[in-house]
């Protein structure tokens, strides 16, 4: 590539990114104007709040005291020691109370009955008023008073000290944390997902602007034509996309900065005390995180461009990149999830990790190894991204293709052609609606009907599968691979899955040797105690099978493989099925048996064939789990918890010869269905 190309083209990108005005509002007018006027805006308004709810009077009335008490002199006497006002109604009844509290009259009342010997006292307010809420909390606060005062006395008259009875004890706390962590603690639980959020937020627009927003204002194909190569110009779009990205970035940190110093200057002016912290010792910190920030906004830069460089329009992209902005959004959450914390496995998680290391840092928390990892990692992942995105570039059939970009169900269905392929945007959104279903169906059904839960789950996963199908008018035939399979396929299928299985055994060891923390137990096994064996096989192993492959094998291994070449729709829709069980264990083993049922039913064009190796690889964890002393008997390594180097090199090479068999007998079903196809 010619860098002086590059070079202008890139000059060339940066104008037009900064002549838009949504690109300036998103990088200068919100970091550094609206942040602020929010933060200290809101600090303002809520003292005022405070303030005025405790300068307004309130007006509260007593019942009749059948203890003879004078709660309402009492109430009067501590207004000053609260600075609270109160309006006193007097002579009203309880039935009175309550017709004036609903029409607005009373704030709050007091009603008084004697039980034991011992007055309870009913406040009375209306939770949907925030003046009565505010004043029962008051009166709450001035019961608690006078229930102490009461015992204080009682104590006095029978001659005990009320210190000792009372407080029997005395504590205070001592915060050994230095100035600088709490504030590095503040920092770092907030910043994280702010800076994620406004880095995301820099490169989408840009992105956008510079894929989309040239095919829809027809100066992407001039472009094509001038003398540069494809990679010369995504390179300059890349780069233009990731600088305003960092400068985005950069100006949030400032801002953030801003709000923490005025925050801490303003805690020490309330509290009286000067609060002093060393700026220094903050620097390896904000030099980290700025390397954070270049190399997340890489990849940042690089996935909104992977999404919208498929859109034809402004208004696609932007729903295309909705998907990778909530996704973004949870994964920054992460630092501020106390039970999550950086190590070797969550270091390789993409998002999560960046927001983990930022909390780590601002913590003082330095661990090298790590931070070597996560920068390196995201580095990875953004070249992959950027490979991707070059591949779709240097690609008229996707770049331009209808059929690659678009979500054909927001289409009326008396518009649509019969047997259309399914587009991306449908898969997309397909996917998404299965992680719905997932993350949200399924547990609230396991609450509530325990393990048939996972039967509804795998129900409604299907149902939505097969009704996108439907209402596409897609070959649903020829969609899901349906097709009676030919007998050499049969020992094929189950050969190697035997095999891969072997293989994913000895993977599974050494993944948790490597990382301790990582485990195969996807927390199901509480659910099936007592239950028939069964009912375990129909929940976990039989609706599984059915469903998750017309998903999976079905929908969207038969959408990919109409856009893309063979292998990588095999290999796609594995890693999509491994991400989906939402685990980096489950990602490497079910992703890789995942790959090899796709490749069964891609060759074979039978998904029947898919169902029977994905039945038996969850009955076979079903038995290890439900029997593992028959288990043992017969195949000791599915249930040891460690293997010894011998056992590892043995169940290797039987995994690889009876892997390479099975595919072996599976592409001569393959060759025999074309020769059939060829006669006929």
């Amino acid at each position: 590539m010619n860098r002086r190309i590059i070079a202008a083209l890139y000059k060339k990108e940066i104008l037009d990114i900064l002549r838009d005005k949504k690109t300036i509002l998103m990088m200068i007018v919100v970091p550094l104007i609206l942040y602020p006027l929010m933060f200290v805006g809101s600090l303002a308004l809520m003292s005022s709040v405070v303030n005025a709810d405790k300068a307004k009077p309130y007006t509260i009335s007593f019942g009749t005291s059948e203890s003879g008490e004078d709660l309402g002199e009492y109430f009067k006497d501590k207004e000053n020691k609260y600075k609270y006002s109160f309006v006193i109604k007097d002579g009203l009844t309880d039935a009175q109370d309550e017709e004036k509290l609903n029409s607005g009259e009373l704030d709050a009342f007091v009603h008084e009955s004697v039980s034991e010997n011992k007055p309870y006292y009913e406040i009375g307010y209306r939770a949907s008023d925030n003046d009565s809420q505010t004043a029962a909390e008051m009166v709450r606060r001035l019961l608690s008073d006078y229930s102490n005062d009461k015992s204080i006395d009682a104590l006095e008259k029978e001659g005990l000290d009320p210190g000792i009875i009372l407080e029997p004890i005395g504590f205070t706390f001592k915060d050994y944390s230095s100035n600088e962590e709490n504030v590095g603690f503040v920092m770092g639980y907030i910043i994280p997902f702010l800076l994620i959020v406004s880095i995301l937020m820099g490169a989408m627009y840009p992105a956008i602007d510079t894929t989309a927003g040239e095919k829809e204002r027809g100066t992407l194909e001039t472009m094509l034509t001038l003398p540069v190569s494809g990679n010369e110009l995504i390179t300059a779009k890349f780069m233009a996309v990731s600088t305003i990205a960092v400068g985005a970035a950069i100006l949030n940190l400032l801002s953030m900065a801003f709000i923490t110093a005025y925050t801490v200057s303003t805690a020490g002016m309330v509290g009286g005390n000067k609060f002093d912290f060393n700026v220094v010792s903050f620097i390896p910190t904000f030099l980290i995180t700025m390397l954070c920030v270049l190399v997340f906004a890489m990849f940042a830069s690089a996935v909104c461009m992977c999404a919208c460089i498929m859109a034809k329009s402004f208004k696609e992209a932007q729903n295309l990149t909705s998907p990778v902005m909530i996704v973004f959004m949870i994964c920054s959450m992460a630092g501020m999830i106390p039970q999550m914390k950086l190590d070797k496995v969550t270091s390789l998680i993409p998002v999560v990790n960046i927001s983990l290391l930022i909390t780590d840092i601002f913590s003082f928390n330095f661990d090298f190894s790590l931070i070597a990892a996560v920068l390196f990692s995201n580095v990875a992942y953004s070249a992959l991204a950027i490979v991707i995105m070059t591949r779709v570039f240097n690609s008229e059939d996707l770049l331009f293709a209808e059929a690659g970009r678009s979500i054909r169900i927001i289409e009326k269905r008396s518009d649509m052609k019969k047997g259309q392929t399914p587009g991306i945007g449908d898969l997309v959104l397909l996917f998404s609606i299965l992680l719905l279903i997932v993350l949200f169906v399924s547990s609230a059904a396991v609450l509530k009907i325990g393990i048939w839960g996972l039967a509804v789950e795998q129900f409604l996963i299907l149902a939505a599968t097969v009704f996108y199908a439907w209402y596409i008018k897609t070959d649903m035939k020829a969609l899901f691979h349906i097709k009676k399979p030919k007998v050499i396929g049969l020992p094929g299928a189950v050969i190697s899955w035997v095999g891969a299985l072997l293989i994913a055994v000895v993977v599974s060891d050494i993944l948790i040797k490597l990382f301790p923390g990582m485990n195969t137990d996807t927390g199901l096994g509480e659910l099936w105690d007592g239950k028939a064996f069964w009912v375990v096989v129909v929940n976990v192993a039989v609706m599984p099978a059915i469903c998750e492959e017309a998903a999976f094998r079905g929908f969207m291994l038969g959408t990919l493989e109409k856009k893309m070449r063979p292998m990588a729709a095999v290999i796609i829709t594995g890693i999509i099925f491994g991400a989906y069980h939402m685990s980096i264990m489950q990602l490497i083993l079910v992703g890789a048996l995942g790959i090899l049922n796709s490749y069964v039913t891609q060759k074979t064009g039978c998904i029947f064939l898919s169902v029977l190796m994905h039945f038996l690889n969850n009955f076979s964890s079903v038995a290890v789990s439900i029997y593992p002393e028959k288990v043992e008997g017969v195949l000791p390594f599915l249930v040891e918890e460690s293997l010894d180097i011998k056992t590892m090199v043995i169940l290797v090479a039987a995994g690889i010869v009876l892997l390479a068999l099975g595919i072996l007998l599976v592409n001569k079903s393959a060759k025999a269905e074309k020769i059939v196809v060829g006669n006929a």
